[in-house]
């Protein structure tokens, strides 16, 4: 069989042993579904025929097939239940497919965060308009978002993300950074020195302390020493919840995938849920 490129029904592929790439398979599988679903697959995914399964076997693309199949179980029927594929003669040994895998990731070097940001920025000031950017481009509005104000923060800022100073994973740093910077309320050219803004961005990637507690001690002022004894007498209760194993799955995905850990994200979601209510009740 000669290498050829064909739409493919989902449920006559399946994944291999021989696909190299284990690590982050899902992850950010929402935004790459989103882009597919805006501008269309941009590369098919690479596969060979099992003639004695009759099933084609992924070798490359095991993140676009995943995002097809999310995107055909939210929009049935809308033509999501078949991807293209590049087809190619099976190879002869397990080696030579791990070696087809192998080339095939590590030649798709992902775009570094700066490039990411800048490219975001861009769109978004050209058109201004966060609907406009999603449906062009396929990018979520939480994606959006968070490159804009990336984009704008302090110099040093950016070089601490970058150079892992905050924490060793950009998600992290970047959530810290940008928690610090609305703390603080951080404007370039004001009155507050970047390295302090630096110094706080560390304190929330450390997550010793409550969120919203080192940012309501925050915005009271002082150094940062002085904002975590504070923070840290504050008084605390402690309350046990119990997930079911689907919620604590879905949890610990948002979480991984926001660069958050799971306690954190969860106590964030639950201040949010609690605060909204609370202030209806207040009205």
């Amino acid at each position: 069989m000669s290498d050829e490129i064909t739409p493919i029904p989902l449920d006559k592929i399946k994944i291999q042993k021989f696909n190299v790439r284990k690590k982050d398979i899902q992850t950010g599988i929402e935004d790459l579904a989103a882009s597919i679903k805006a501008i269309g697959l941009l590369q098919p995914i690479t596969v060979f025929l099992d003639s004695e399964n009759d099933r084609y076997v992924i070798l490359a693309g095991q993140r676009r097939f995943n995002a097809y199949s999310y995107l055909n179980e939210k929009n049935p029927g809308e033509g999501f239940d078949k991807i293209k594929a590049l087809i190619i003669p099976e190879p002869a040994t397990d080696q030579e497919k791990m070696a087809l895998s192998l080339a095939e990731n590590i030649t798709q070097l992902q775009m570094q965060n700066p490039e990411i940001v800048k490219a975001v920025t861009e769109l978004y000031n050209t058109y201004h308009d966060y609907e406009i950017v999603q449906e062009k481009f396929g990018l979520t509005s939480y994606m959006i978002d968070k490159y804009v104000r990336l984009a704008r923060l302090p110099p040093k800022l950016i070089d601490a993300i970058n150079d892992g100073e905050i924490h060793s994973n950009p998600k992290s740093a970047e959530n810290a950074a940008l928690r610090a910077v609305k703390a603080l309320n951080y404007t370039k050219g004001g009155e507050i020195d970047e390295e302090f803004v630096v110094e706080m961005a560390k304190e929330y990637a450390k997550g010793e302390i409550e969120e919203e507690i080192l940012t309501s001690e925050a915005r009271k002022g002082g150094s940062v020493a002085e904002i975590k004894e504070r923070a840290a007498k504050k008084p605390k209760t402690k309350i046990d919840i119990n997930l079911s194993s689907d919620v604590a799955e879905k949890l610990n995905k948002v979480a991984d995938n926001s660069g958050d850990s799971a306690v954190v994200k969860a106590t964030s979601y639950v201040l949010d849920g609690v605060n909204r209510d609370y202030n209806e009740l207040e009205d």
